[in-house]
C-alpha cells in the first residue's frame, strides 16, 4: 500500500533517511479526482469538478477559481508548474517571481484569499532562502509521498543554475525558506552557455523509485531526451558523470521536438508531449535494461493538428488528461478504448473543457495536477473481538462522515456527490464523524463485539467527505468478522 499510509511520525522518520533510499513518487494516485490549472494568461489557478458526473467540466459551476492575482495579496508573473501534495495542498511555481507558492482552502470557501491560504513555501532568491540556493526559473514542481518538493529549474541567462532541486520543510514552520531545507539534487554539466540544459518536468518512477528528468536543451551539447538518475552511493546529490544515464531519445521527427510534460501512468508507462511535432510519446522498459529501445518500447501515443500541448495528468483507471493551449484552449482526455496502445484521434478523444463552452475562460492551460479522491481503507477481515483499524485519506481539515451497511447495491449516480454504493439494510447508517488532520490522514479503531453470530457477516464503509464548497464520496471499503 501507498506509503501515504505510515502515520505522521513514520513520515517524519522516513524523511530524515530518505537520501539513503529509495525515492518515493506520489502520481498518480490510489484514486484520482478533481482537477488543477493553473495559468499564466490569466495569474490565476483553478479547480475543475464534474458535478453532474457527466464526463466533462463544461458546465455551470464546474470550474471554480481558487487564486486570480486581482483578487489576492500575491502578484503572479509566469505560474507554468502545478502539483497535489498528499494532504491536499497545491503548490505552484512561477518562472517570473522565481518562487514557490503553497495554496490550500483552509476554511472550504472554495478560494485561496483567506489568512494562511496562498504563501511563500520558498523564495529563490539566495539572500532570502536561508540555504543560500538560488532559483530563477522553475519549470515544474513535484510532491512525493514524504512531502518532499522537487523542481526542475532552469538558468535564464541572468542567474540560477540548470537543475533539480530537492524542498523540505524540516521545522514544519510551513516553507522550505530555512537552512538546510534546500538542496541542489542534480546539476547537469554545461559549457556555461545558456539552453545547454533546460531540465523541463521530471518524474520519481513507481516502478523502480529513481527518478527520471525531461531535458529539453536547445544548444545541442546535452540531447533532447529523458534522463535516469540512480544515486547508487546514497550520498543524497546526483553525480553528473557517473550516476546520470540516458533513458529514452525520441527519434526525430519532421520538426524540431519541445519537449514539455513528463509523466507517469499507473501501470509504469511514461508519456512525453512534444508541442513541435503535436504528439504524445509513451514508452516503458519492458526489459528492466534501464533505456527505452525505441523501435520496441515506444510508440507515438497520440498524434494532433495544430496543437499546442503544455502538460499532462495521468486518471486512475487508465486515460491522460492533456493541456492544450490553443484557439480554443482545451483540456483533452485521451482513453485507449481498444487497449491497443495508441489514440485514435477521433473515437478515443474527449473535449472535457472547452473555453468556448464552460462559462469561466482558461486562457492558457499551462499546467495541471489532479488531486485524491477521499479514500477510505479498511483491513479486508478482521477477528471477532478485535479492533477494526479505519483510515481515511483527506486533504487536511476535510469534514469526514463514516457511514456504514451490511448489504451493497450497483453504484448510483447521487449529484454532485458521486457514486452511491451503500444499500439500505437493516444494520445501517452514520458510524461517526471525524476531522482530517494536517497529514490528510484520519485513523478510528472500532471494537467488534465478541458475539459469534457476527461470524462471516461483512461491514461495507463509504464516506462523504470535504468541506463546504466541495464535498464527494469516498471509494467502498469492506471487511468479514472471522
Amino acid at each position: 500500500m501507498y506509503k501515504l499510509l505510515l502515520s505522521a511520525a513514520a513520515i517524519g522518520a522516513l524523511s530524515t533517511t530518505a537520501d539513503a533510499q529509495a525515492l518515493f513518487g506520489l502520481e498518480p494516485f490510489q484514486s484520482t479526482g478533481d482537477l488543477y490549472v493553473t495559468d499564466p494568461g490569466t495569474d490565476s489557478v483553478y479547480r475543475l469538478f464534474d458535478l453532474n458526473l457527466d464526463g466533462d467540466f463544461n458546465d455551470p459551476g464546474e470550474v471554480t477559481t481558487i487564486y486570480d492575482e486581482d483578487f489576492g495579496n500575491q502578484t503572479l508573473g509566469n505560474n507554468n508548474g502545478i502539483t497535489v501534495a498528499s494532504n491536499g495542498d497545491v503548490f505552484i511555481c512561477d518562472t517570473s517571481e522565481d518562487a514557490i507558492f503553497r495554496l490550500i482552502d483552509l476554511n472550504g470557501d472554495g478560494d485561496c484569499y483567506d489568512a494562511g491560504e496562498f504563501t511563500t513555501y520558498f523564495d529563490g532568491d539566495p539572500l532570502v532562502n536561508l540555504s543560500g540556493v538560488q532559483m530563477v526559473s522553475p519549470n515544474k514542481v513535484v510532491a512525493d509521498q514524504l512531502g518532499v518538493l522537487w523542481i526542475a529549474e532552469a538558468n535564464n541567462g541572468s542567474g540560477g543554475t540548470d537543475s533539480i532541486l530537492r524542498l523540505e520543510d524540516l521545522n514544519v514552520d510551513g516553507d522550505a525558506n530555512d537552512a538546510g531545507e534546500a538542496t541542489v539534487y542534480y546539476a547537469p554539466i554545461t559549457s556555461g552557455s545558456t539552453g545547454d540544459s533546460i531540465p523541463n518536468d521530471l518524474v520519481i518512477s513507481k516502478l523502480d523509485n529513481r527518478m527520471y528528468y525531461l531535458e529539453g536543451a536547445s544548444t545541442g551539447f546535452i540531447g533532447k531526451e529523458v534522463f535516469r538518475l540512480n544515486d547508487a552511493n546514497f550520498d543524497g546529490v546526483i553525480d553528473p558523470v557517473t550516476e546520470v544515464a540516458s533513458f529514452f531519445a525520441p527519434p526525430a521527427q519532421a520538426n524540431t521536438p519541445f519537449f514539455w510534460s513528463l509523466t507517469q501512468d499507473e501501470l509504469g508507462y511514461f508519456y512525453i508531449a512534444d508541442s513541435g511535432n503535436e504528439l504524445i510519446w509513451r514508452f516503458r522498459d519492458e526489459n528492466a535494461d534501464d533505456v527505452v529501445d525505441p523501435v520496441t518500447e515506444a510508440v507515438i501515443y497520440w498524434q494532433g493538428t495544430s496543437s499546442l500541448i503544455w502538460d499532462m495528468a495521468p486518471a486512475t483507471g487508465g486515460g491522460l488528461f492533456v493541456a492544450e493551449s490553443q484557439a480554443p484552449d482545451r483540456v483533452l482526455f485521451l482513453f485507449d478504448t481498444d487497449g491497443n496502445g495508441t489514440i485514435d484521434p477521433v473515437t478515443e478523444v474527449s473535449e472535457v473543457y472547452d473555453d468556448t463552452i464552460s462559462g469561466v475562460v482558461i486562457s492558457n492551460p499551462r499546467g495541471m495536477a489532479l488531486d485524491r479522491k477521499p479514500t477510505i481503507n479498511f483491513q479486508p477481515t478482521i477477528a471477532l473481538g478485535g479492533t477494526l483499524n479505519v483510515l481515511h485519506l483527506a486533504t487536511q481539515g476535510d469534514l469526514i462522515l463514516n457511514f456504514y451497511s451490511t448489504a451493497t447495491s450497483a453504484p448510483t449516480p447521487l449529484i454532485p456527490y458521486g457514486f452511491l454504493e451503500l444499500a439500505a439494510a437493516p444494520a445501517s447508517g452514520l458510524l461517526y464523524t471525524a476531522v482530517a488532520d494536517q497529514f490528510g490522514f484520519n485513523t478510528r479503531g472500532i471494537a467488534v463485539p465478541n458475539n459469534p453470530a457476527l461470524v462471516g457477516v461483512s461491514l461495507h464503509a463509504q464516506s462523504i467527505v470535504g468541506k463546504p464548497d466541495r464535498f464527494a464520496f469516498t471509494n467502498l471499503s469492506t471487511t468479514t468478522v472471522f
